[in-house]
């Protein structure tokens, strides 16, 4: 069987091709993956750190109330945050802050992610953020706080490039 002009090596811009696509899908693959734990991480951060802010209740308005006035002490919150936040190993790059009002704590974070197999290709750092607030629920049958009915609401997952 003869070959005909021009076809010899047509099978090897094929193989390139083949290749190059496969090893972006995998590039795809293991960068998303790792946006995803990284913005999971951060969601549970500040989850945990509005939960913390949420806590920190104005004690001497709540017995002065009788336990039926629960409001946030703002100083003792935004202390409680950030402690939250920095003893989990926060990126010097990452930027928080933390919104406080009588009666709800709202905690926004943001940092990059640098990625590993995309970054090959000049992708540069994917920034990810997460939003929590939690509100200190009065147990209205006993008159009293319960920090474990503390409500989250979680914000949606937003990813922008820096």
């Amino acid at each position: 069987m003869r070959r005909g002009r021009g076809e010899a090596g047509s099978i090897t811009g094929l193989l390139i091709g083949s290749v190059l696509l496969l090893a972006a899908f995998v590039g795809l693959a293991v960068d998303g993956t790792r946006l995803f734990i990284a913005r999971r991480d951060l969601q549970a951060l500040a989850d945990s750190a509005a939960l913390a802010g949420a806590s920190s209740i104005d004690e001497s308005r709540y017995r002065t109330s009788g336990g039926l006035e629960v409001v946030i002490d703002p100083a003792a919150a935004r202390f409680a945050a950030a402690g939250v936040v920095s003893t989990s190993g926060w990126p010097p790059d990452g930027v928080g802050r933390v919104e406080v009002s009588a009666r709800r704590v709202t905690v926004r974070l943001e940092r990059p992610v640098h990625l590993t197999l995309l970054g090959l290709t000049g992708l540069g750092p994917q920034t990810i953020g997460a939003t929590a607030t939690a509100d200190p629920v009065l147990d209205r049958k006993s008159t009293r706080l319960n920090s474990s009915h503390l409500v989250i609401s979680y914000a949606v997952f937003c990813l922008k490039k820096k």
